[in-house]
């Protein structure tokens, strides 16, 4: 894989439109990233970053993600591959090493409804861990050849960013700098009697292309608005009733004006008996992420409660709170966060 073939592929991610769709969120908490790409060292026999010099040295791992925030993932990554480096300037001495780590990482997601749309296609990323760094080093030159293995510890700082094929989907590009915390990996540990090259300790950068998998406990149904088999008339009605559900502030208590919009919808779904739905909750983006979080579950539950009472079956009905995560407006001004606050009944087929 070579270097205008990584930075087309990069390059495209970011300039795709931001189209939105639900990938990792409060939905699909879990994720699996499976990576593969470059690995360039950097140290005392000096660096090779972004294909400073030949030959490259392959690598690849995984990641298991868990959303907690709308900002944050929490993951735990794995990673494995060779490194090495000739260099001509110690009579043609080099090293080869085959390297492996586990490292528990924090994920800081721009796409997180203040800086970009929580639901965006593209989605850039900061990320950052510490953890385990093995290796095992062979070192050559005209003379003699030695091998040896070691643990270290290592941290990890880098960017990336996720594009959305599908609600469960993603491409991936990532580029991460990890820093070991041992000067033996290529065969030159710092000595003031030996080599004053470099105090520091050695290092690598990894450049990554790779597929995420998105999931969580969802139940198997198919949204009405793209599905023809629930009737049009029904879409547009529960469309038109959800606007006027509203809530106490902050509360997940239903307004009794809201009462007419709901037994509408509990006489739509007792006409169509083989119609199901899904009650989304929404809100703004004001107060704790968390806590939006709690409040639009709270919110669908309310509502999912109140169409129980008029005698819709509850195996019909699915709540689900998206809390800050899905805004469709900005969140900038108060008419914005009025339309955010919102509550959605969705029709579907179950499948």
């Amino acid at each position: 894989m070579n270097k205008k073939l990584i930075l087309s592929i990069f390059t495209t991610l970011i300039f795709l439109h931001t189209n939105h769709i639900m990938a990792q969120t409060y939905a699909k908490r879990f994720g699996i990233e499976a990576l593969g790409g470059i690995n360039e060292y950097g140290g005392d026999r000096g660096t090779r970053y972004f294909y400073a010099s030949k030959p490259t040295y392959q690598g690849g791992g995984a990641s298991f993600g868990y959303y907690l925030t709308p900002s944050f993932d929490a993951l735990l990554t794995a990673d494995m591959g060779e490194i090495g480096h000739i260099d001509k300037s110690f009579e043609k001495e080099g090293f080869r090493a085959q390297i492996w780590n586990v490292m528990p990482s924090l994920r800081y997601k721009l796409a997180n409804g203040k800086i970009l749309a929580a639901d965006a296609k593209f989605r850039p990323y900061l990320q950052a861990g510490w953890g385990l760094f093995n290796y095992v080093t062979t070192v050559r030159n005209d003379r003699i050849q030695k091998s040896y293995s070691r643990f270290a510890v290592q941290w990890a700082v880098g960017v990336g960013a996720r594009y959305a094929l599908s609600e469960s989907f993603d491409l991936m590009a990532q580029v991460m700098y990890n820093y070991a915390y041992d000067d033996n990996l290529d065969g030159l540990p710092y000595s003031p009697w030996i080599h004053t090259r470099n105090k520091l300790m050695d290092a690598y950068i990894t450049q990554r292309l790779g597929i995420a998998y998105n999931f969580g406990a969802t139940n198997n149904y198919n949204i009405g608005i793209q599905d023809d088999e629930v009737p049009k008339e029904v879409i547009n009605k529960l469309k038109l009733f959800s606007k006027q559900i509203q809530f106490e502030t902050a509360k997940a208590t239903i307004l009794s004006e809201s009462y007419p919009a709901l037994d509408s919808v509990a006489m739509i779904m007792l006409a169509y008996p083989n119609v199901n739905a899904l009650v989304e909750g929404h809100t703004d983006d004001v107060g704790d992420d968390e806590d939006n979080l709690v409040l639009s579950q709270d919110r669908a539950n309310a509502v999912m409660r109140y169409l129980n009472d008029k005698r819709i079956d509850p195996s019909r009905l699915t709540a689900q709170g998206f809390g800050e995560t899905q805004p469709m407006a900005t969140n900038k001004t108060p008419e914005g966060r009025t339309q955010n606050r919102r509550c959605v009944v969705k029709p579907y087929i179950k499948k």
